[in-house]
């Protein structure tokens, strides 16, 4: 269920009009004040060919709802980078329970430098990006001074795409290395 266009998250916004010269394609976000949660659940649950994830780590029920529903389906591609420091938590570990499905793959590691990989991004159908400094909890969500932007933007999303594919791949990589010693 790809959405048509951005406008439909654009009701997320809570405090008050958009910017009269908002360019077409690009909404931001900040909590409190708006709805961070909705849109999330909103995009990724509008993934109808590929979600690709990289995030520190996430604590809402609901998205992970989403992610598992993604995960579920076949014809959905997921590729989900989760930082090992974090991926420890419930939600982390029943999406682990689904990496071995043929259309998912999950890497749980440090960043390419062996820090803390701390990215909140999605890329969605290749054609949206979604970033910002926004945890995946009720926390950041709704309670904390956060920002979550939602770009329509090919080329953004390749761009997020190819990075996120990088630390995906290191982290696969870092593993396999640790499973052969």
């Amino acid at each position: 269920m790809a959405l048509a266009d951005l406008s439909a998250i654009a009701g997320f916004r809570k405090r008050g009009p958009w910017p009269p010269d908002q360019p077409p394609g690009t909404y931001t976000f900040w909590a409190p004040d708006d709805d961070l949660h909705g849109v999330l659940v909103t995009m990724i649950r509008s993934a109808a060919h590929s979600l690709v994830l990289a995030v520190y780590g996430f604590a809402d029920d609901d998205l992970a709802a989403a992610v598992h529903d993604r995960l579920d389906d076949p014809a959905c591609y997921v590729s989900l980078t989760l930082d090992s420091s974090q991926a420890g938590g419930v939600h982390e570990r029943a999406i682990l329970a689904k990496a071995a499905y043929p259309s998912n793959s999950v890497a749980i590691g440090q960043s390419e430098r062996h820090r803390i990989m701390h990215l909140k991004v999605a890329v969605i159908d290749m054609a949206d990006r979604v970033t910002g400094s926004t945890n995946w909890s009720t926390a950041g969500e709704s309670l904390q001074d956060n920002e979550l932007t939602v770009v329509r933007s090919r080329v953004q999303a390749a761009d997020a795409r190819a990075k996120i594919d990088l630390v995906h791949e290191s982290m696969l990589t870092a593993a396999a290395a640790k499973a052969a010693k």
